[in-house]
């Protein structure tokens, strides 16, 4: 029984179906968080819960035991919360 003449395989150039993700230029301080803030509303809502109950925490501290520190600390954790609108709405 004769064999069948054996083919070669031409290559043939795949095509991607997934575009490769590229990072945002980065073009300050901050820039490609503050497109990520802007885009993703539950990562910024997560952030300032997040430093909502930090501050409640300390709060709740200074209430309980009246130490300036936990005071000092519960008015500090205010900033970062600022500066997340700030990144989001600049």
């Amino acid at each position: 029984m004769p064999r069948p003449p054996s083919r070669t395989r031409r290559p043939v150039p795949h095509r991607s179906t997934r575009h490769a993700k590229t990072a945002p230029p980065r073009n300050g301080r901050g820039s490609g968080l503050r497109q990520r803030l802007k885009r993703d509303p539950l990562l910024f809502l997560l952030c300032l819960g997040a430093l909502g109950l930090l501050t409640a925490a300390f709060a709740l501290t200074w209430w309980v035991t009246g130490g300036l520190i936990s005071l000092a600390l519960a008015l500090a954790s205010l900033v970062p919360a600022f500066f997340l609108f700030y990144l989001r709405d600049a």
